[in-house]
């Protein structure tokens, strides 16, 4: 027999290796079993998920962590339904993401097969690319073709689907390696344009968005702010990029918002003008404000808002041109620095006073503000998620970022909930020591409570605070009462993890160093904390007016 023959399964855990995927999320079936029997013996970390959905989040978690694609492999039918929602999530989150899914064998299609489904068809509405590979020997190929969709241009979910039988065939084929993705800068013309914008600019304010993420642009954003001068806010993966403490660093747009609506003009970078930026208009943008963009794919340029200039290019590569041809020095807009910074202190103090109210038996807003307040203390920055319906504007308002990738929140446009647990997952495997809190509504935690054995099974030493006010609610909707009141340190317990319940504000204080503490050997940690189900953001009660739904 000859011995560079591997069947299709050995080639696609290879594929996988070669392209950097040491963890693989999964929920074993058996059109994917060979797989992942084959990934273990690579030393790839096999993740086994209760459900697919949380596969693909896990890996989104992984990408919006690290920045480098995430893995998930799916088994067929109700593998590939199941896990559709993490797909639409990550794919309009654009990250990076590279789902391998099984399928039905080429003999067995179309006669009633168990598990039988036209794939294809269902994935291709909600993928940036997706393909369907039938020879053994061309599955490396594919699957580098797959990270390189996934992760180069504008990033996105690569989907690529096997038959059974492709699986098990064997075949010839190497791991392909695929290159660094190039970094295109705009023209020279357009730059002299947009320095002379900048230079002119009475109040300029930079909004950073994930494309600044995902382009690796912490680093040259720093610099372009100290060589400017310009002040910085962050939304969605671009959190951390630069140091909430840093002095031109506004933190998180709920605040600097404030500011950017008095900005003369907002130089934003990577961030399309959709729901999350309002459309870019009234009241976040100012009618008369000059817009600056700069986006890697020209056709996520303008949309609901024209800039008086769109430029196409890498984030980080463009803002180190930019940065060598500026000839002022950052003095010059310390008075606006000055009031941007005491507009995004007025928004917090604001949010804060709001959250101070009085409330039984706690206030959302009082945990979220304390619960932040005790995990930024913590001698090393870590990672914090925020998930839910109206839990979320009260994690993104108090919480900070310190390094890239150290922030997540319900940010795509699909406004998905339950992300936060299979977020966290994946980034406390991605940085097994760094500390970990999600913040999360018991609803949206509901979705994927289970997953807290995956985290067990893992070792993910992390702190879920669970806002227990017992209902649904959306914007403009009355609350609706989920049921009879659950216990979710009780389930934390019963599933190997350590969980304690909270109904009053000196307990809650005395409880989260306690699990905190408790997270870094490893363990899960719940604590179920009674909130105030009459409380509502007034950002949530706004939505509606605002048109973003």
């Amino acid at each position: 027999m000859d011995d560079s023959r591997r069947t299709g399964a050995e080639l696609a855990a290879e594929a996988i290796a070669k392209a950097g995927g040491d963890t693989l999320f999964t929920l074993p079936g058996s059109h994917i079993a060979k797989v992942l029997d084959h990934a273990r013996r690579l030393g790839i970390r096999v993740v086994n998920v209760r459900h697919e959905e949380n596969a693909v989040m896990m890996a989104e978690g992984m990408a919006l962590a690290t920045g480098r694609p995430g893995f998930a492999a799916v088994t067929a039918g109700p593998g590939l339904a199941n896990a559709m929602a993490g797909i639409a999530e990550a794919n309009l989150a654009g990250a990076p993401v590279v789902v391998l899914a099984g399928r039905t064998a080429i003999a067995r299609r179309g006669i009633g097969a168990v598990q039988d489904l036209d794939q294809l068809a269902m994935v291709r509405p909600v993928t940036k690319w997706a393909a369907e590979c039938l020879e053994p020997g061309r599955i490396p190929e594919f699957l580098a073709e797959a990270v390189r969709r996934a992760s180069w241009g504008d990033p996105g979910v690569a989907y690529l689907e096997v038959p059974e039988d492709v699986l098990h065939q064997l075949g010839e084929g190497s791991p392909v390696w695929v290159p660094e993705a190039p970094r295109s800068v705009p023209a020279p013309a357009d730059l002299e344009r947009a320095l002379q914008l900048l230079r002119e600019a009475e109040r300029p304010l930079i909004l950073a968005g994930s494309g600044a993420f995902f382009s690796g642009a912490g680093e040259a954003l720093r610099r372009f702010m100290e060589r400017t001068g310009i002040p910085l806010t962050t939304t969605s993966g671009a959190r951390g990029l630069v140091d909430d403490s840093h002095p031109l660093c506004l933190g998180t747009l709920v605040h600097g918002g404030a500011a950017l609506v008095g900005a003369s003009l907002a130089l934003v970078l990577g961030s399309r003008f959709n729901a999350n930026l309002m459309y870019g208009r009234v009241p976040l943008f100012g009618e008369d404000q000059a817009v600056l963009q700069l986006d890697l794919r020209p056709e996520h340029l303008g949309g609901p808002r024209s800039p008086q200039l769109g430029l196409s290019g890498d984030v980080a590569a463009t803002l180190d041109v930019l940065s060598e041809g500026w000839e002022a020095g950052p003095e010059r807009w310390s008075e606006w620095v000055a009031q941007a910074r005491s507009a995004a202190e007025a928004s917090w103090e604001m949010w804060s006073e709001e959250a101070s109210t009085p409330a039984q038996p706690i206030h959302p807003g009082w945990l979220a503000r304390e619960a932040a307040r005790i995990f930024d203390q913590l001698p090393e920055p870590g990672t914090w998620i925020s998930d839910g319906g109206d839990s979320v504007p009260w994690g993104i308002a108090f919480s900070r970022a310190h390094f890239p990738g150290s922030n997540m929140l319900i940010g795509s446009a699909l406004g998905t909930l339950g992300v936060g647990l299979p977020f966290a997952i994946g980034a406390g495997l991605a940085r097994p020591r760094r500390p970990l809190l999600l913040f999360s509504g018991d609803g949206a935690f509901g979705f994927s409570a289970m997953e807290l054995q995956t985290a067990v099974n893992h070792g993910v030493g992390l702190v879920v605070v669970v806002v227990n006010n017992g209902v649904w609610r959306g914007p403009g909707t009355a609350p609706s009462q989920v049921g009879r009141e659950v216990d979710h340190a009780a389930l934390a317990r019963s599933l190997g993890g350590w969980g304690e319940r909270v109904e009053d504000q000196e307990s809650f204080l005395r409880v989260l160093p306690q699990a905190i503490e408790t997270a870094r050997d490893g363990i899960p940690c719940v604590v179920d904390a009674r909130a105030d189900g009459k409380v509502v953001s007034n950002l949530l009660r706004s939505l509606d007016d605002l048109g973003l739904m």
